[in-house]
């Protein structure tokens, strides 16, 4: 019952349409489920115990049909003869007799694990920020839909006696899928060396792992009371939930200070951790999916709901190894192309993940940072995170070894009579290829339509570098998306081999830049400090929307992060600005 690997799915596919949908509004809220589960509760309780102070006669009955119920007695083993006569137990099994007041019972039940979710969330990690709120919600939301397909399929048309259990199951899964997605999350963005907090984490990370266990145990336990089919989906319930718990447990422990002295053996051992518990509980998931399709009567809609989650399941294993054996390469190039040197000082930070440096990778501009950074950087970007100059990355390698490998059929599309046919292509292998004898590059005439689609957004930039990037692409919304994250269009006057000639220029078509060095001198060490301003004395007009307002945006939030409490030991330096 559990969703499997939230966190990669949400990347990689879009959500469900109602789940999207109900995840956007305001309502239900935590808060007002809360408070309208109270009110209900509470006039429940009202009612049951009005009806057992106007009514003395019921107790009796209710004693005596406990004493004839022999079904507790010998599928439970509870001593009924003792228990009949308890006030508290003929009052649970009058609301578990009524219809309307056992879903009271469970709502209340399903209110209370929330209010604990949000209680131990507010205790951990205070307050959660919007993103991490976004997405938690709409796991959840994803959560409670299989979960009403999965009782669609594993109870069929039972009694209320049998719905019960596997509610409580349910709940109980949705509470700790809850707070180990939230902790996973919390652990990949937090950094080794932060203290704070640390101590609630690791204490959450036992809990969870305890309460994995036991319900392990307790399925266990009640084996013999159930069916071979939901045994096993119980056991892979409690599989996905000891994993992801032993991963939480595993991955609190290496952060912690015993394993300090070494970060790059603690890298290593994360990045293999969570690659394979994630693969393992896709894989876990997606039997889990293969038996509720088997155990369906039939083949209909829920049938159908399965498959498709087995396939989506599918996708992600597959797109998981697709970006190991990417980040293996990207690592291999790291190692081969990129001395391992140590920091000239020892309190210099890599300003990826703001750690020591100690041993590190070195550029080819002279800046430094963990081998692991840098892989996790080149994966996005071919620039220094520094200084943005361009560097070789094995992404480039890949996407002209796909151009080069695979041949791309345009169809610009167009209207015949009242049907609209959009612009779309096809990739054909090295063998289609040959066998249909198609180019790899797109027409003159396409070329030339789709520069002008692309010129009419992006007036500024050159054809030549425009039309380089369509033959190799062949698309114009690829085009476009390569030139918003700035992979072609580079202004040659932002690189540093181009800034002597710009300088030396004194052509007032051209942009001229003044480097001012800054010197901080620190009194603790008699160390200067020194870094790079750059600024444009004249022109803005000549540089393209998209690097103005990203270096506006960089500075405001340079600033505002030195003007913040995080900044204290920036400002003790001497960083101002």
């Amino acid at each position: 019952m559990n969703t499997g690997n939230p966190d990669a799915r949400r990347h990689h596919q879009a959500p469900l349409g109602i789940v999207n949908m109900i995840s956007k509004s305001s309502f239900p809220s935590v808060e007002s489920y809360l408070a309208l589960s109270l009110c209900v509760a509470v006039i429940a309780s009202a009612t049951v115990f009005t009806t057992f102070h106007s009514q003395p006669e019921l107790q009796k009955l209710l004693e005596e049909e406990l004493r004839n119920n022999t079904r507790l007695s010998s599928a439970y083993g509870l001593n009924i003869e003792a228990l009949s006569g308890n006030t508290l137990f003929q009052i649970a099994h009058y609301i578990l007799s009524d219809t309307t007041l056992i879903w009271v019972a469970i709502n209340s039940y399903f209110a209370i694990l929330a209010m604990c979710t949000k209680l131990i969330i507010k205790l951990t990690f205070k307050e959660l920020a919007r993103h991490e709120e976004t997405v938690a919600r709409q796991a959840f939301l994803s959560y409670i839909l299989l979960t009403v397909v999965y009782l669609s399929v594993v109870t069929g048309p039972q009694k209320g006696h049998r719905v019960m259990p596997w509610m409580i199951w349910g709940g109980v899964c949705g509470f700790l899928s809850h707070l180990q997605f939230v902790t996973c999350q919390r652990l990949k963005y937090t950094s080794p060396s932060c203290d704070r907090g640390s101590q609630k984490v690791s204490i959450l990370s036992v809990f969870l792992f305890i309460v994995s266990i036991a319900m392990s145990v307790m399925v266990s336990r009640f084996q013999q009371h159930l069916e071979w089919q939901p045994a096993v989906l119980l056991y892979f319930d409690c599989l996905l939930a000891l994993f992801r718990s032993t991963y939480i447990l595993f991955r609190c422990t290496s952060s912690s200070r015993l394993f300090s002295f070494n970060p790059d053996s603690v890298r290593h051992f994360n990045y293999w951790l969570e690659l394979i518990t994630n693969f393992v509980c896709e894989l876990i998931q997606m039997f889990s999916y293969a038996q509720l399709f088997v155990v369906s009567p039939g083949l209909n809609l829920t049938s159908l709901f399965f498959l498709y989650h087995m396939k989506l399941t599918y996708n992600c294993m597959r797109e998981q190894l697709g970006r190991h054996r990417t980040h293996k390469k990207i690592f291999e190039h790291i190692e081969n192309s990129y001395p391992c040197v140590k920091a000239a000082n020892s309190d210099d930070r890599c300003v990826v993940c703001w750690e020591l440096l100690g041993t590190s990778r070195r550029l080819p501009c002279s800046h430094q940072f963990h081998d692991w950074c840098l892989m996790w950087w080149l994966a996005q970007d071919s620039s220094c995170p520094t200084c943005r100059c361009i560097i070789p990355s094995p992404q480039d390698q890949l996407r002209e070894a796909d151009a080069n490998s695979t041949t791309r059929v345009i169809f610009n599309g167009g209207t015949f009579g009242f049907v609209h046919f959009p612009q779309f292509h096809l990739d054909l292998g090295p063998f289609l290829s040959s066998l249909l004898g198609r180019a790899a590059e797109p027409s003159e005439e396409q070329l030339q339509t789709m520069l002008e689609q692309v010129r009419e957004m992006f007036p500024q930039m050159s054809t030549e570098a425009i039309l380089t990037d369509l033959r190799q692409t062949g698309m114009t919304q690829t085009t476009i998306e390569n030139i918003l994250e700035g992979r072609i269009g580079v202004n040659p006057s932002l690189l540093p081999g181009a800034l002597d000639d710009d300088l030396s220029d004194e052509s007032e078509n051209e942009i001229e830049y003044e480097e001012p060095i800054e010197v901080i001198q620190e009194p603790d060490n008699g160390r200067q400090r020194t870094w790079t301003k750059l600024s444009t004395s004249s022109g803005d007009e000549e540089l393209s929307y998209y690097e103005i307002q990203r270096a506006k945006m960089i500075e405001t939030y340079r600033r505002k992060y030195l003007a913040s409490d995080k900044a204290a030991d920036l400002r003790a330096m001497g960083i101002t600005e």
